[in-house]
């Protein structure tokens, strides 16, 4: 992890849309209670089952959330920035209830959270803006949980690489930043499972793989398999 410092939320081109709304006074609080960090692909943010007294914001980069369950560990959901990861845990307990992790060099600011509580209770439209956040990160793990649970295999990795290609990197054709077992996980299938679903898709003519490189060839086909599950 490479520790760039205190950052200029002032000048920073990555705001999030709570801080846009702060004031002048505002925001030399949070520039004065806010540092920035690096980290390198595969590298944790934060660990499960450690004491925390930061809001994390990712900038840039790409980061999964995961959390360890009785038999393994699970990937809860996939972080584009920007977003701020962390806040029901800071808000609700003092100690991360899952981990993070970067899947490509990620940038993220740390807010000392009594800062962020303080900017909560002085500013309302901050406050508003950090509930849409959390209530959108809640509705759409709704929606994938439901996909996870009622859909086949073919479905679910339909679904992961048209997530991948429009909401990730938006562009059909990327480098899969997950491993095929951190797929499987990600899907809730075996790796075996993954490595077959995606021969078929390919001999099938609706995906190119090449090492690492996946690009979606028919959209409307992976589409109908993602709905009809």
């Amino acid at each position: 992890m490479d520790l760039p410092g205190q950052v200029n939320c002032e000048t920073c081109r990555i705001r999030s849309c709570a801080v846009e709304v702060l004031d002048q006074q505002e925001l030399d609080i949070l520039k004065t209670n806010c540092a920035g960090a690096v980290y390198a692909r595969n590298e944790r943010i934060f660990q499960q089952g450690s004491l925390t007294s930061n809001i994390a914001y990712v900038k840039t980069g790409l980061v999964k959330i995961h959390k360890n369950g009785p038999s393994k560990d699970q990937i809860l959901k996939l972080v584009k920035p920007p977003r701020f990861i962390g806040i029901p845990t800071v808000l609700g307990d003092k100690i991360n209830n899952y981990s993070a992790t970067a899947l490509l060099p990620t940038t993220v600011c740390f807010i000392v959270t009594s800062t962020f509580k303080t900017l909560i209770m002085r500013n309302g439209r901050f406050a508003n803006e950090v509930i849409n956040s959390i209530c959108q990160d809640e509705l759409t793990f709704y929606d994938r949980s439901i996909n996870q649970m009622q859909k086949q295999i073919h479905g679910r990795l339909a679904d992961a690489l048209l997530f991948l290609a429009d909401e990730i990197f938006e562009a059909d054709s990327f480098d899969l930043p997950l491993s095929q077992s951190d797929l499987g996980d990600y899907i809730h299938a075996t790796r075996e499972s993954v490595t077959r679903t995606l021969g078929r898709l390919k001999a099938d003519g609706l995906i190119q793989v090449k090492g690492k490189n996946i690009k979606l060839i028919e959209k409307d086909m992976l589409r109908k398999i993602s709905k009809l599950g």
